[in-house]
Formats: C-alpha cells, sequence, structure tokens
C-alpha cells in the first residue's frame, strides 16, 4: 500500500494526545473501521478510552501516515523534537497530509541525504529517517520530525539545502503539494517562548565585545491557527531580550540572522537562520517552479530570454 492510500485509511487506528501532566500517552478515539458491522452502536469511536501504553515509534503524537483524521490534542509538540513546519501549497487535511508526506519523502530521499552528509561536521550524529506527524491544535499546516531524537543535524542546511536543490532541478520528484519548508530547532508551550527563546538564542548569539562590528538580526513572526494569538510586538520584545546588546543590532531590511517564531496550534517553534529573504522563506514549491520561470521571463519589447528585473 502507498503512503496516499494508508493516510487515507481511517481503519483501526487509535488517536492519541500527550497527557503533560502525567507524562503519559492517552487514547482518545478509536478510529471508525471502514469494515464495521451495521449493527455496532452509533459513533461508538468518539467514546473516552482508558489510558494504554504507546509504542516509541508513536513518540507520543499522532502520525500523519497511519491516519488522516484529526483529532486536537490539548498538549504542545514534545520540546525534545528537531525538524520542520511544514505548509501546503492548498488547504485542507488532505493537502497537508499530502504535504508532510511528500516533505518526508524528500529528506529521506537517498542521494539528498548522501548529499547532506557530505557536509556534516566530524562527530555530529546524522538523522536515520524523517517522519510527518501533526501539530497539536492546528490541522492547517504539519511538522516532519527528524529521527532519531538525539540526532545532531542541522534543520537550517538541510532546508537551505532543499530550496537550492529545487531551484537547479533537483534528480528527485519536484514538490508539488508542499509550499514551505521551515527549519525548526525546537519547540514549547506557547506560554513558555521566554524559556524557548533563552535555550534557542544562547547558542547562536554569544557575548561579544563593544568594540567588534556589530552583527545584525532581525525576528520574523508568524500564526497559523494559534489556540492564543500573540502580536508581533510582544514576541519581539520576549525574544529580542535574549540577544545581548552589546555586538549585535536590529536590521529590519537586510538582517544576517533571523530568528524564525511560528505559532501554530498550542506550540511555539523556533530556529535561526542566514538569508531567510534570499531563500523565499523557505518557500520549496516557489523555488522549484516560480523561482525558474522569472529567471527565463523576457524583458517588455525584448524578444530575448532574460533574467527578470
Amino acid at each position: 500500500m502507498n503512503d496516499m492510500k494508508l493516510a487515507r485509511r481511517a481503519h483501526n487506528r487509535l488517536l492519541y494526545y500527550y497527557d503533560a501532566d502525567s507524562q503519559t500517552p492517552i487514547r482518545l478515539a478509536d478510529a471508525r473501521d471502514d469494515d464495521e458491522d451495521e449493527e455496532s452502536t452509533p459513533h461508538s469511536h468518539a467514546r473516552a478510552r482508558p489510558r494504554v501504553p504507546m509504542s516509541v515509534e508513536h513518540s507520543r503524537t499522532v502520525r500523519l501516515s497511519e491516519d488522516l483524521s484529526y483529532v486536537q490534542p490539548t498538549a504542545p509538540l514534545p520540546s525534545w523534537l528537531k525538524g520542520f513546519f511544514v505548509t501546503a501549497v492548498s488547504k485542507g487535511q488532505d493537502s497537508v497530509v499530502q504535504a508532510a508526506i511528500e516533505a518526508s519523502n524528500i529528506l529521506n530521499d537517498y542521494w539528498f541525504k548522501v548529499a547532506y552528509d557530505a557536509h556534516r561536521i566530524d562527530g555530529e550524529k546524522p538523522y536515520e529517517r524523517a517522519e510527518a506527524m501533526w501539530i497539536p491544535g492546528c490541522d492547517a499546516c504539519a511538522f516532519v520530525a527528524l529521527r532519531p531524537d538525539d540526532n545532531d543535524a542541522n534543520v537550517y542546511m538541510c532546508a537551505k539545502a532543499i530550496v537550492e536543490e529545487c531551484r537547479k532541478g533537483a534528480d528527485w520528484k519536484q514538490p508539488t503539494h508542499v509550499a514551505r519548508i521551515v527549519p525548526v530547532e525546537k519547540s514549547s508551550s506557547e506560554l513558555e517562548l521566554d524559556a524557548l527563546a533563552r535555550d534557542v538564542l544562547s547558542k547562536h548569539f554569544p557575548e561579544r565585545g563593544g568594540d567588534s562590528e556589530p552583527v545584525t538580526f532581525g525576528i520574523h513572526y508568524e500564526e497559523h491557527s494559534p489556540m492564543r494569538h500573540f502580536s508581533s510586538t510582544d514576541v519581539n520584545r520576549v525574544v529580542g531580550s535574549h540577544v545581548p546588546d552589546e555586538g549585535y543590532k536590529v536590521d529590519l531590511k537586510n538582517p544576517r540572522f533571523t530568528i524564525c517564531v511560528v505559532n501554530a496550534g498550542g506550540s511555539m517553534m523556533m530556529s535561526v537562520v542566514e538569508a531567510y529573504d534570499a531563500l523565499g522563506h523557505f518557500n520549496v514549491h516557489r523555488a522549484a517552479f516560480e523561482d525558474k520561470l522569472s529567471d527565463t521571463v523576457p524583458a517588455r519589447g525584448d524578444d530575448s530570454a532574460q533574467p527578470a528585473a
């Protein structure tokens, strides 16, 4: 059975959410069996179930490849997950599933992994596979986690490589469903933004002398079906407070580093990247198709193909 057929089936599957208080997974519901006896109790699949053990493979999240039906969990993405925030070209759960599976297939592609491994730092533990899953509380986008969880892969370099390969016309299938693949170094509850920023930014913005040339940075904040709305001003204030005053300055037009903050469902995701605008905000669909077209559009009044202005 191919990935999409598997993703579309709601057949003898279990949906889970992660109980942060008791540190245990809880089975929310049994997905309705397509071959279920007609005499079974109506809506029996929606009844609450007792707590059951969950395999390590499930990793306390709802896996896209196992069930298309979405049930909103109450906890954010586990903080130890590293991976990518994925959006779809079209709206709807079907499109989100297709986009997430497509993104994971790119990251699992043999030749892509070979190319990335050639740039790995000595001693870095590579990822073995990419796994698509729902973002708790949000059915409009998805998350692709790199496994095992203790890998040392540089998610920014992975996303950058995907964009560049799409622009060149990679040998692997060009993305048709996925829009953006945004790197995520770490996530947390939306109420733990301050702690998340402190943890992530301390690795990228060390103390610097005041006499050195300032390093420029900016903050990009976006929301996708958030459980709580935050103003960009408040997010910028909280996040920016963890960048040292000396040796750094804000540049809204052309920063060297961009702190990406994504609020989706009940999860706040963060990463620090370079060349955010030059990489098209990690829009791989645009890189694969529109960027190529824009490079060959003739200028008005000129019959020869040349780069667009």
